[in-house]
């Protein structure tokens, strides 16, 4: 369950990556970004949740191109981040090579994304069988739909794989909305599999809930329900969003510590720099 000394470390986790993550938008608003950049504003809790959740359990971690926020929550060095970013062979993080879809760091055993969409999902699978440690690996809502996708899935089922899959599920591939694409639910086709799986919001309470229920046991897959504030690549706005995870989540660790507590960590989370 989560408890208030978890509570505080997710948002403390989140603060950063949203700090982090506005910093990059400056600098593509200034147009100093040679490249495309995936950003993770308003998805900032299932990161920091599952860093949070895994703080003292091995994981390796394989995430899609929009992975700022997994990098950082897991203990990534932020300078290495914006130097990858901005292109340096010397200090970025996959030696400038990867940039913002890329992101590679052997000492947090995070693995790179080449850009293919659904890749990380059969290279996790086969790291969890190779290696029989947790991996954790992190996908879109378009990407299950990839026809390597369940297929892997279901054998992560049949070995009983030590796997968390993440659905980051926002609704669209890009633009096109999910009703448009498929008539299933992705929660129901991999628990056909035999994985269990749930179905639920950016919510630190639910995601903790959920992981709980395996006790780090076998595979589990968590669609979860969230919105970003831009768009698919770039700055530019997504639209109005639905509801303010930030907004809800600090309302509720302000009425679980002492009220002088939640100013100082809500006056940190609003100082962090680069």
């Amino acid at each position: 369950m989560l408890g208030n000394s978890e509570a505080i470390k997710v948002l403390k986790r989140a603060y950063f990556i949203e700090s982090f993550e506005t910093n990059i938008l400056s600098l593509e608003e200034k147009k100093l970004l040679e490249i495309p950049v995936y950003l993770g504003l308003g998805q900032e809790f299932i990161a920091a949740s599952l860093a949070t959740y895994y703080e003292n359990n091995q994981v390796s971690i394989f995430a899609q191109h929009r992975a700022h926020s997994y990098y950082l929550a897991f203990g990534g060095n932020p300078g290495a981040l914006k130097a990858e970013i901005l292109g340096d062979i010397q200090a970025g993080c996959a030696r400038g090579f990867g940039g913002s879809v890329g992101i590679y760091s052997k000492k947090i055993n995070m693995f790179g994304h080449s850009g293919l969409m659904g890749e990380q999902i059969y290279l996790g699978v086969g790291w969890s069988f190779a290696s029989k440690l947790r991996s954790l690996i992190v996908l879109g809502d378009a990407t299950i739909e990839e026809d390597y996708s369940l297929p892997s899935i279901g054998f992560a089922a049949k070995h009983n794989l030590p796997i968390t899959f993440i659905c980051e599920d926002n609704g669209y591939a890009v633009l096109t909305p999910t009703s448009k694409r498929r008539s299933w639910s992705a929660s129901q086709v991999v628990s056909a599999y035999g994985v269990k799986s749930f179905d639920i919001e950016d919510d630190p309470i639910q995601i903790f809930e959920a992981l709980e229920v395996i006790k780090n046991r076998g595979p589990i897959f968590l669609n979860i329900r969230t919105q970003r504030r831009n768009r698919h690549v770039g700055a530019y706005l997504e639209g109005d969003v639905k509801w303010d995870r930030k907004k809800l989540f600090e309302e509720y660790v302000s009425n679980r510590i002492d009220p002088a507590d939640f100013k100082l960590l809500k006056k940190e989370g609003e100082s962090y720099e680069w």
